[in-house]
């Protein structure tokens, strides 16, 4: 019900948000460490909201870890992870997913909760398009007509959930 209140007053006049009684909550000693664990964890996902220039980088930089890690599996002889397999693994594809199923629960969450995040939220729906698009673009072979539909269905759906969210 806080929520809620919260999220309609912030709408009437975000310079007012926080109300009161979210305030009070906030400064709760359990409600605290629970924000900052929060805001601790979006921050380590963060790379996935911001500019999608930035976000590609990181992005890179995180999915290269991953394939040296493969590399070392490989070389020590034993299996390599689905996600470390650099001769496997679809770069923009993998981000969908990252973002699909880490990211967006989280962020949809925060935004229920701290409303001024939402243009962060907006971002992230923004780069999935944009990693859905570099993906119909650039997989080889190209993906067939039932993979390009399955996932903009995804994409349609996760961005409908970011709609459901904000209201």
């Amino acid at each position: 019900e806080l929520l809620d209140a919260s999220q309609e007053f912030y709408n009437e006049d975000p310079a007012e948000y926080p109300t009161m009684e979210a305030v009070d909550c906030f400064r709760e000693p359990e409600s605290r460490k629970l924000l900052v664990k929060l805001m601790l964890h979006l921050a380590d996902m963060s790379n996935s909201m911001k500019p999608f220039r930035i976000c590609r980088i990181w992005a890179w930089q995180v999915l290269e870890e991953f394939f040296l890690q493969g590399d070392a599996e490989r070389r020590l002889g034993m299996p390599v992870q689905a996600l470390n397999d650099r001769e496997k693994v679809n770069r923009q594809f993998s981000q969908v997913g990252f973002i699909e199923f880490l990211v967006s629960p989280l962020v949809f969450a925060v935004v229920k909760v701290l409303p001024p995040t939402e243009s962060h939220a907006e971002q992230m729906i923004q780069n999935l398009k944009t990693w859905h698009t570099i993906w119909l673009s650039d997989t080889k072979p190209p993906p067939s007509e039932t993979e390009k539909r399955a996932l903009a269905e995804r994409v349609n759906k996760l961005e409908m959930k970011f709609y459901d969210a904000i209201r």
